[in-house]
């Protein structure tokens, strides 16, 4: 049987099991799932997309410093429009993923050149960040496509972290790591709801979601890589704070899911975690790439699981080689770690045989 015929029994299914009073329109959902699946792309093809346009831009915008074209304030403000208008016109018309590295590229050669040309009109870099930010959000709500939203919602956050780095207000940075852990959370746990609030809220839930995984990771990157932010590692903790709430919502959300009602069982995981978490205080980044795991593992989202896996093996490098602590106390920092992690894998591999014995 086809993907198509048991898309159709599953809604046939839950008609009778729903009743009259369901009801539903099954050729257009049955033509949403064609379209996406005839558009369908792994996230490989989707990155080459972004980078294909990356490349495009900087010939472009080599094309317009040859011809001179920069020297008008106006025009590069002209100019930047009609790209972008041209690259929402495209993804409206067509919404094909052969046209998704060309509305790419316009996308983002409007987006440089409108802010060369606020710039050349000599607008302060704060106003043209708040300016280039605000239009990227407002893109979410033109266009649904994957990529460009996705773009979109790397533009704003880029913005935000810039406004932080060019004011020097590099304390705001854990409030920024903060919102994101924040929103990440709430859009994982709550994947039901936001889907059914709205049609664009649907068609907008997957590219929010890898959007800020890689926008959290961009906060993380900045303190978690040296000499990245100018920041005393003494003041990391400020973020873990957010993480250590985070990672402890997160578990109590997966002990309910499982039913875990003993109390010896509890006690024994929110200790281990809490652990953990003190072990990591000084290292958020750590414990923000826990955060994306512990959310990919608990919706099954593969994607995000694989790129939290990555990001904690490149924070425990990068806390490694850290030279704010001795090399004994990071390496019984680690090892601990580890057993601990040993510890709580011994501890769910018990359960689950326990459960299939039963």
């Amino acid at each position: 049987m086809g993907k198509l015929e048991e898309k159709k029994d599953l809604l046939q299914h839950i008609s009778a099991m729903e009743g009259d009073a369901f009801t539903f329109d099954e050729q257009a959902i049955l033509k949403e799932y064609e379209h996406q699946n005839n558009n369908k792309s792994n996230l490989a093809i989707k990155l080459l997309s972004i980078f294909g346009g990356i490349l495009a831009m900087l010939a472009f915008l080599g094309f317009f410093l040859i011809t001179g074209i920069y020297d008008s304030e106006m025009g590069l403000l002209i100019f930047g429009i009609i790209f972008i208008a041209a690259a929402f016109f495209l993804d409206k018309a067509f919404n094909r993923l052969v046209t998704d590295t060309f509305s790419i590229s316009l996308y983002i050669i409007g987006l440089v050149l409108f802010g060369f040309g606020l710039s050349e009109m000599g607008i302060h870099e704060n106003s043209i960040l708040i300016i280039i930010a605000v239009m990227a959000l407002g893109s979410l709500f033109i266009t649904q496509s994957y990529v460009l939203s996705f773009i979109s919602i790397m533009v704003f956050n880029g913005c935000l972290i810039s406004l932080i780095l060019f004011n020097s207000y590099y304390h705001l940075i854990h409030l920024y790591i903060a919102g994101n852990t924040v929103l990440l959370t709430y859009v994982f746990l709550n994947e039901a709801k936001i889907i059914s609030w709205h049609k664009i809220a649907s068609k907008l839930y997957n590219p929010i979601r890898i959007g800020l995984i890689f926008a959290l990771l961009a906060g993380l990157m900045a303190i978690g890589k040296r000499y990245l932010i100018p920041l005393s590692p003494g003041d990391f903790w400020l973020s873990s704070i957010i993480m250590i709430l985070a990672v402890l919502f997160i578990v109590h959300h997966i002990i309910e899911i499982n039913n875990v009602t003993a109390l010896k069982s509890k006690i024994f995981i929110y200790s281990i975690s809490c652990l953990i978490l003190l072990l990591t205080l000084y290292a958020p980044a750590i414990s923000g790439a826990l955060i994306i795991i512990l959310l990919s593992f608990l919706v099954n989202y593969k994607t995000g699981f694989v790129i939290g896996i990555v990001a904690f093996i490149y924070f425990v490098s990068q806390y490694y080689y850290d030279l704010s602590f001795t090399l004994l106390t990071k390496s019984l920092i680690l090892i601990a770690t580890g057993i601990l992690f040993l510890a709580f894998y011994i501890f769910i591999t018990k359960k689950i045989s326990a459960h299939e014995k039963v």
